[in-house]
């Protein structure tokens, strides 16, 4: 015989006798969710631990300068094999600063880098990508906010390298875009490729797992900031000392919105307008 469950509501007086309701629907219901979110034993969605996120990150930093060096013995044969009149010592050297190879180097590595974040993002348990590298969507009063903020930041960095007799635009950049010969390239290596890969690592990745560790939120700012600005070795000291502080606001940025999205988004704005000072610098596009 079939049963039909039931729950028995709350005893109801009429006329002096006790009657128990019987009905096939519960007084309330409670979602797991619900009681996911009063239980204190309920896993919480963590990220990976310190050390972890540290090994991870060294793993995604060694397959980068691999690529890297894979992809310079490509351009160098490629270069010598289209013109033999090459010095292939001397272009090897100045590859730092060859804007054509740097671009080719972040457009190839920018899918790289990303797919190991997401890689190693999805196989922590208890988490989600969206959580671990807070694609969290933000309202557009904070991109204005941040903006701003942003703007101020070069403003005041501007005036203290001239203050210091120091270029505005540097040696790097110059070269850089005069060596590229695809312009176009140059934009989308710098401009989008660049900001997206960099803070999805720096602001997404290795972020995540120091800001939940001992190091805290404050502690993630700095690693990241210093590890992000000791990457831009190309540029001088003092622009490296630029780089430290602007990452320092990208973190506060991420650690006030909770989102990577306006990182990126200053990201992106720092490099755009970093872009259209070499060509007004030039005087061409």
């Amino acid at each position: 015989m079939a049963t039909i469950p039931g729950y028995i509501r709350p005893a109801v007086i009429q006329d002096r006798k006790i009657v128990i309701v019987w009905s096939s629907k519960p007084l309330l219901e409670v979602s797991s969710e619900q009681t996911n979110s009063t239980n204190p034993n309920a896993q919480k969605p963590t990220p990976w631990g310190f050390w972890a996120t540290i090994g991870f990150s060294c793993i995604i930093a060694v397959i980068y300068f691999l690529a890297g060096i894979i992809l310079s013995i490509i351009f160098v044969l490629a270069a010598k094999i289209l013109k033999p009149q090459f010095d292939i010592m001397e272009l090897a050297q100045s590859l730092d600063s060859n804007g054509l190879f740097l671009s080719l180097l972040i457009c190839v590595s920018a899918p790289v880098v990303i797919g190991l974040c997401l890689l190693f993002a999805k196989i922590r348990k208890n988490i989600t990508i969206k959580e671990y590298l807070s694609l969290n969507s933000i309202g557009w009063r904070q991109y204005v906010k941040w903006t701003l903020i942003l703007l101020l930041f070069i403003v005041c960095s501007d005036a203290l390298t001239s203050a210091f007799g120091e270029p505005i635009v540097s040696d790097f950049m110059v070269n850089a875009y005069k060596t590229v010969h695809f312009t176009p390239l140059l934009w989308l290596g710098f401009i989008i490729a660049a900001p997206l890969y960099e803070e999805i690592f720096f602001r997404g990745f290795l972020f995540k797992g120091i800001e939940n560790s001992r190091a805290g939120p404050i502690g993630a700012v700095i690693i990241t900031s210093l590890a992000w600005s000791a990457m831009h070795v190309q540029y001088d000291f003092l622009i490296i000392v630029s780089i430290f502080a602007g990452g320092l606001i990208l973190g506060w940025a991420r650690i006030k919105t909770n989102s990577i999205y306006i990182p990126i988004a200053m990201h992106v704005l720092q490099n755009l307008l970093a872009t259209i000072v070499v060509i007004i610098h030039l005087g061409r596009v």
